[in-house]
């Protein structure tokens, strides 16, 4: 007889050896393509359900699908894709089995939503967020670092209210990348008052990777990554379109976009999309005074082509980016008892009245970005991309001069020219392991436009990169993981004019030096994470990432008055790189009533690099006083918490919120450091009413509430002025829909800072100067056919 020890033992063998049985008869995997039956064009987003065990999973943008760890036996697979009549498949199971799949369109074919082939597909371990059409809409009109940061732990660096940068955990300009329809923007982003050159009625989607994505996207990634991304072009679908126009109280702004999308009849795999919009905006209002020389003017259109096959896309895109921005008056400054005065008093101390008119100080910004793009789905499941870009950013600042007819002329006239070639393989392997190999090569030339009559702020240069990189993931049915390792190497070449400051000359003055130089960099960045699929609803992931950065132009050699951002910076040609090391681990839980997503991250940059304000100097110039920062570096860490969650609290009423909390310190000095994200929490009630079953569609109603701390982790005596109190501020949104046939009409109405509360923001750069914008109400109307 067995004592219970033994049959312990037994039980728990035997069903080690059931379990290993059983594994070896549930091993079996089927996996296929699925392509359109009339173009032979392979189908995304295709959901395929296996009975028996309720498996659902979705084709990727090759169209590919797989589900392993499978037992023997018969299995009934269904495939649906609206526009499409659904397929119903039986097979018998004895092993690894491939089944392609050919669709065909149903007799009711929606031409507003198109599935399209070789759709590019973010697969990262990484946190990603994405702003949801409904979000987009109720954001249209406004610039794009605004309508990023509805999403959590996404805040805002400012100079003044048209000029808005993204921040990400803290981090902002050089640290977050930002890709353009796949393409990196490159533009004078090292200014804190230079916001992306980028027309927001482009996305059809805004996603946010937080993470240290140095691996896949290249150096600067530290912070994370901004995605901009239009919607796929339609292949052979009639004529569609829409036309957005929007108008704004404060500011009397007015925006009009529209988009048309197409293809040529005979020509079949065939679109095209074209894609334009204009602005033009006054004065902007505080609470209680108009904020002089704040207009803003606008063009912007693109153009995109694409042709496909059934395994191969070619596209060519060209976008054109020009802006026309008046900077605060008030923030150029003639005396330095004038510049003190001014920061103790908080306002504007002319009056100004309402203009469209803007004069200097001003900016002008051109961006024009070119792509062309090679995709070809290769025999053994992989792919295989080709990208070539040019893009080209012409950047004139302009003040008042002593000869007021020299004041069309720039003060910096700064052109950047940027090409860039990027491969990429991509192989989706039978074991579910997924393969990622690419390289990438930019070449950069900056010049300063002669005629100014002033010592250029950045130097001319050139700059070459090139970099190499492998990411390999694993997918199985509970878990996923990933693993990457990049190279990358810069050569940096500049010359430009500095100040010796070592001593005065004759006059009292400081003598002009010319200087060349070059400069080499090179690191490499990883990455390594996971994600656990716990259950149907949860969901854990971790991502540890390594990126560094080589230090830009204007923090090597900048050495004079910036213009745009009122300040003079002073750089330092002894820089060296930033390298940072970010781990991030994110919960997910996802049921129809609720949605719980928290983000805990901490990053450790060793050589971070900051503009430090100097309080106890201000640098007089021809032009004026201004405040001096000066570029420092140090070992700095961050950390915090991003959460976001919503909660149905009836089938009609919804509560959501984002918190953000980010910490940093200054490691060497054990001091904090300037410019960080006061705590902020974002909460708002929607109730969306029930539809009538006619016409009319989505009716909602949303009121809202922001609460903004101070920043109480301050470096006394090391700024201007002390950071600014906290803040509540309260909106209101609502809107509906008309729907008629294939056709929709929308109108939005939002109201921001309802109670017209005057406030400063601490991510300001003028609020030494001035308040933020009071009361805004905004009219969006939308038609799409």
């Amino acid at each position: 007889m067995f004592n219970k020890k033994q049959l312990g033992l037994f039980v728990l063998l035997f069903g080690i050896a059931t379990g290993f049985a059983q594994s070896n008869d549930c091993n079996f995997m089927i996996s296929g393509r699925v392509t359109d039956g009339d173009t032979q064009l392979p189908l995304s987003g295709v959901s395929v359900t296996i009975m028996p065990g309720n498996r659902s999973i979705k084709t990727d943008g090759h169209g590919f699908y797989r589900s392993q760890s499978l037992c023997k036996g018969t299995y009934t697979l269904t495939f649906k894709s609206l526009g499409f009549e659904n397929k119903v498949l039986q097979l018998d199971l004895k092993k690894n089995e491939t089944l392609n799949v050919s669709m065909q369109h149903g007799n009711i074919v929606l031409h507003d939503v198109e599935v399209v082939g070789h759709k590019p597909v973010h697969r990262s371990t990484a946190r990603t967020t994405t702003l949801n059409s409904e979000q987009l809409e109720e954001s249209r009109g406004a610039v794009l670092g605004d309508a990023l940061s509805k999403i959590a732990g996404v805040s805002t660096l400012k100079t003044g209210n048209s000029i808005v940068k993204p921040v990400i955990n803290g981090m902002h300009s050089n640290r977050v990348l930002i890709l353009n329809n796949g393409i990196r923007q490159e533009g004078q982003q090292w200014g804190s008052e230079h916001a992306p050159e980028i027309d927001p009625f482009i996305a059809k989607e805004l996603t946010v990777i937080k993470g240290a994505e140095g691996v896949r996207y290249g150096a600067d990634a530290l912070g994370g990554v901004v995605m901009v991304s239009p919607a796929p072009l339609q292949i052979d679908g009639p004529l569609s379109g829409e036309v957005n126009i929007v108008g704004a109280s404060n500011g009397r702004i007015g925006t009009a976009a529209a988009t048309l999308n197409g293809s040529i009849q005979g020509i079949k795999g065939f679109g095209w999309r074209a894609q334009g919009s204009i602005k033009k905006g006054g004065n902007i209002k505080s609470a209680d005074y108009y904020l002089g020389n704040t207009g803003v003017n606008e063009l912007n259109f693109s153009g995109a082509i694409a042709y496909n096959t059934t395994s191969t896309k070619y596209e060519l895109y060209y976008s054109h980016f020009n802006t026309e921005l008046g900077i605060l008056e008030s923030s150029h400054i003639g005396t330095v008892e004038d510049i003190q005065a001014r920061i103790a008093y908080g306002r504007p101390f002319e009056k100004y009245d309402f203009t469209y008119s803007i004069k200097p100080p001003r900016q002008r910004v051109t961006h024009d970005l070119a792509k062309l793009k090679a995709h070809k789905d290769l025999d053994n499941g992989a792919s295989l991309d080709v990208q070539y870009a040019f893009q080209r950013n012409h950047r004139q600042e302009f003040d008042l001069r002593r000869n007021a007819a020299d004041d069309k002329k720039p003060m910096m006239d700064l052109v950047l020219t940027t090409q860039s070639l990027d491969v990429t393989y991509d192989h989706l392997h039978e074991n579910g392991l997924r393969s990622l190999f690419g390289i990438n090569g930019l070449m950069q030339i900056n010049n300063n436009t002669p005629g100014t009559g002033t010592t250029p702020l950045i130097p001319n240069y050139d700059s070459y990169n090139i970099g190499v990189f492998a990411v390999e993931r694993l997918i199985k049915r509970n878990y996923e993981l990933e693993a990457g390792l990049r190279y990358d190497f810069k050569y940096f070449d500049a010359a430009g004019y500095r100040y010796d400051y070592s001593q005065f000359n004759e006059n009292g003055g400081l003598d002009l030096n010319y200087f060349t130089g070059t400069r080499r960099f090179h690191n490499i960045s990883g990455s390594i994470g996971a994600v656990w699929h716990l259950t149907s609803q949860l969901d854990l992931r971790s991502n540890l990432g390594l990126a560094w950065r080589a230090p830009s132009a204007n923090e090597l050699n900048s050495d004079g008055l910036h213009h745009g951002a009122a300040i003079y910076e002073v750089g330092n040609p002894d820089m060296k790189s930033e390298q940072g090391y970010k781990w991030v681990n994110s919960l997910s839980y996802n049921t129809p009533k609720l949605t719980v997503n928290l983000d805990i991250y901490g990053q450790y940059v060793s050589n971070y690099i900051y503009a430090q304000p100097n309080p106890d100097s201000v640098r007089r110039t021809i032009r004026g006083t201004f405040p001096v920062f000066v570029y420092e570096q140090t070992n700095a860490s961050f950390w915090g918490i991003d959460f976001s969650g919503s909660y149905a609290l009836t089938n009609q009423l919804t509560y959501s919120a984002n918190i953000a909390i980010v910490r940093a310190k200054d490691e060497r000095n054990g001091t904090y450091l300037p410019y960080i994200p006061g705590d902020r929490i974002d909460h708002n009630l929607r109730w969306s009413f029930t539809d009538n079953n006619g016409h009319w569609s989505k009716p909602f109603l949303q009121i809202g509430h922001r609460f903004v701390a101070k920043q109480t982790r301050y470096q006394e005596d090391s700024d201007y002025t002390s950071p600014p109190p906290s803040y509540h501020l309260f909106d209101a949104v609502a809107g509906i829909k008309y729907r008629m046939a294939k056709q929709s009409l929308g109108l939005n109405i939002s109201v921001d800072n309802l109670t017209n509360n005057l406030y400063k923001e601490y991510m300001n750069r003028f609020r030494y100067y001035a308040h933020e914008m009071g009361r805004n109400i905004t009219v969006r109307l939308f038609y799409n056919f």
